[in-house]
């Protein structure tokens, strides 16, 4: 089993966060997605993982350099931005005309992996797609609880117009047969959706897969990032290794706080973190490197990479973009 991790997007609602690090690389609760995925991959039985790279591919090969992995991963560099399609097929050789996962990375979900890509190849579905009952992003037409119809407004106007269907959340996790890719021309950009609405066309709809309880969160935005770290301190304990649950304060080993220093709420501190006397932290991210001045006061903020804040800051994001 080999597994794709769409790594390559500009991350744009993300931002400011994605001017630092490529979205694979954001931190949650201190650990990358990027690590988050390639651990659950690897317990799951995938053999090898490949990630395409395409914004700040530079920082995101050189993390991948650094990490010592049970299983190889492979950085795939994009000379344009090809899409999920396009990025899918530029590296279909990687998959050796085998069925294969693909992996939204700016998503973070628990689910069983190897169970659900058995379920794929018992199906004989060209593509299967995990889905989820998630209102804020139901959007997608499902027939039955099996064949997926339609995406984005041609779903939702088929729900409108009374069709047999019920509206469900696509999680960014797919399984895909790569005869179903053959189609596309190398290094052309392309949406993986049109391929997926040629399916449908064809009378060979992707298959809708469901499995129960699962978590399922995007990062979507900064208030979306923040309520996700917010949500995984106040979980139990171990829910999602390798990340970091049910702390309130997730400190790494080598970050420094003054005994001095207030936290409250929940505070997440990354490597290399210093914070000085009196500092009052209160429902923060720090990145790594981040040196907090004495007496200073933060409240509902995010502070990435290398920053040296003091004073009173509140409902910030504090960057710097790397020169």
């Amino acid at each position: 089993m080999r597994a794709m991790i769409l790594a390559a997007g500009l991350g744009t609602r993300l931002r400011p966060l994605t001017l630092v690090r490529p979205k694979a690389l954001v931190p949650v609760m201190g650990t990358p997605v990027l690590d988050y995925w390639v651990t659950q991959l690897y317990e799951a039985g995938f053999e090898a993982v490949v990630v395409n790279a395409f914004h700040l591919q530079d920082e995101l090969l050189a993390a991948v350099k650094e990490r010592t992995w049970p299983i190889p991963v492979w950085v795939e560099a994009e000379p344009v931005l090809l899409g999920t399609g396009g990025g899918v097929r530029n590296v279909l050789d990687f998959f050796e005309n085998k069925p294969f996962a693909v992996i939204n990375g700016d998503t973070i979900c628990k689910i069983p992996l190897k169970e659900l890509y058995e379920r794929h190849l018992d199906s004989g579905a060209g593509a299967s797609l995990l889905m989820h009952d998630f209102p804020a992003f139901n959007n997608v037409a499902v027939k039955g609880k099996k064949n997926i119809l339609g995406f984005g407004k041609e779903a939702i106007e088929m729900d409108s117009r009374g069709a047999d269907v019920e509206l469900k959340a696509f999680t960014g996790i797919h399984f895909i047969d790569p005869e179903i890719l053959k189609g596309l021309s190398l290094g052309v950009p392309e949406d993986i959706l049109t391929v997926y609405r040629k399916l449908i066309a064809d009378g060979n709809p992707p298959l809708a897969l469901f499995h129960p309880g699962i978590f399922w969160r995007e990062m979507g935005s900064l208030e979306a990032y923040r309520s996700l770290n917010e949500e995984l301190s106040r979980l139990s304990e171990n829910f999602l290794p390798p990340l970091v649950t049910g702390r309130g304060v997730c400190l790494h080993p080598r970050a420094s706080i003054s005994s001095s220093a207030s936290l409250k709420g929940f505070v997440v501190a990354g490597e290399g973190c210093r914070v000085h006397a009196n500092v009052v932290l209160e429902n923060v991210i720090l990145w790594d490197h981040v040196e907090i001045e004495t007496g200073s006061v933060l409240r509902n903020c995010i502070v990435t990479d290398g920053m040296r804040v003091n004073g009173v800051h509140d409902n910030e994001t504090l960057f710097q973009v790397k020169k």
